[in-house]
């Protein structure tokens, strides 16, 4: 099965707050992101739920094979009546990996249902709905696509009122509300830039008389300028010398088809030379000279602010059985920010050959 939507329609949020908590006890289910390692990735999340069982634990953590994984799947499977894997922002697999690495994922879950009699559903950009055409093994999702529009009309105002009001607070006035609603209207991203303006006015709500005020949608600049003046907020606090390194940062982060790219943290950071002197050219010189590149230390210290900026995120994921070593990995906290701040938007364009080149 496949759920397609544009991006910002909230498929992650549907399935992981929406469709996982309704699963009854005869279910088991596991949520993966293919990355730039769909198979490690995917025997990670199984992983944790197979504590106890170390040989099938490292056998899914090595599988590269599908028939490996197969087996492997086939004994977490045997343990609840019904079996699901979720594989989340599908697209990921397209613009992070390679031919062979597609077309062996993509067998592997084309056999799931069948030899492992395994649930299988799919989340992806409708953008990339196409891309499945290309690969056999996914034919099946065009007779079984579920599509999640974008939320609009009494359905987003919900989104935006109720979670306040769950908390004993409310808008100050209805025309707030309806003026996030209008800044919003026909935008494909309109939940996460509400959710951003929402999470900015609940940072200065007024505790004494419970309100989300007039005053704090001002503050912000609106739905429309929430996201972006904090990112330029963030750049005024770290000082303009900083801002290379910022744009280094993220152009390591998007992929040339102008979406997220998850990466290691030691890996984004090993661009950065140990000792000063390293030259590097600037992306958005016509006729580039040699500049000193930021020190690895700076940059360390750069992408810990964006991160407690919340403009990128930071996740862990499991110890991979090889090392023993989790792993620290990065992504821009939402695609919305790649569309709504006008100087990453710049950024990207100026960094479009260096992005195909990636």
């Amino acid at each position: 099965l496949a759920v397609i939507g544009p991006s910002g329609a909230g498929k992650s949020s549907f399935l992981r707050a929406g469709l996982l908590p309704t699963l009854t006890d005869g279910w088991q289910a596991v949520i993966s992101t293919p990355g730039n390692r769909p198979f490690t990735n995917l025997a990670r999340a199984l992983a944790e739920q197979l504590p106890e069982d170390r040989s099938t634990v490292d056998a899914l953590l090595r599988f590269e094979d599908p028939d490996v994984a197969i087996d492997s799947i086939s004994q977490w499977r045997n343990q609840r009546q019904h079996s699901l894997i979720i594989l989340d922002q599908l697209e990921e697999l397209f613009t992070q990996n390679s031919d062979s690495t597609q077309q062996a994922f993509t067998e592997l879950l084309g056999r799931l249902p069948l030899e492992a009699d395994v649930f299988v559903l799919l989340s992806m950009r409708d953008d990339f709905l196409h891309r499945c055409s290309e690969l056999e093994s996914l034919a099946p999702v065009f007779s079984e696509l579920s599509p999640l529009r974008s939320l609009s009309g009494a359905s987003l105002r919900r989104a935006v009122v109720e979670p306040a009001l769950k908390c004993g607070y409310r808008f100050e006035d209805d025309s707030i509300v309806e003026e996030m609603l209008r800044e919003v209207e026909g935008q494909r991203g309109a939940l996460p830039l509400l959710a951003f303006a929402a999470s900015q006015l609940w940072e200065r709500r007024d505790r004494d008389s419970g309100l989300l005020t007039r005053e704090a949608y001002e503050q912000i600049g609106g739905v429309s300028g929430a996201l972006a003046q904090h990112a330029e907020a963030m750049l005024d606090s770290i000082g303009e010398a900083n801002v290379p390194t910022v744009r280094e940062l993220f152009r390591n982060l998007v992929t040339a088809q102008g979406t997220r790219a998850s990466r290691e943290r030691e890996e984004l950071l090993s661009v950065f030379p140990e000792t000063e002197g390293e030259p590097f050219l600037e992306p958005s010189r016509v006729r580039p000279t040699p500049v000193p590149k930021p020190q690895r230390p700076a940059a360390k210290h750069v992408l810990d602010s964006l991160v407690d900026a919340r403009l990128l995120t930071s996740f862990e994921t499991p110890a991979d059985e090889e090392n023993g070593e989790s792993q620290h990995r990065i992504e821009i906290v939402h695609e919305s920010l790649l569309a709504n701040w006008p100087r990453l938007v710049r950024w990207q364009a100026e960094d479009a050959e260096g992005a195909r080149l990636r």
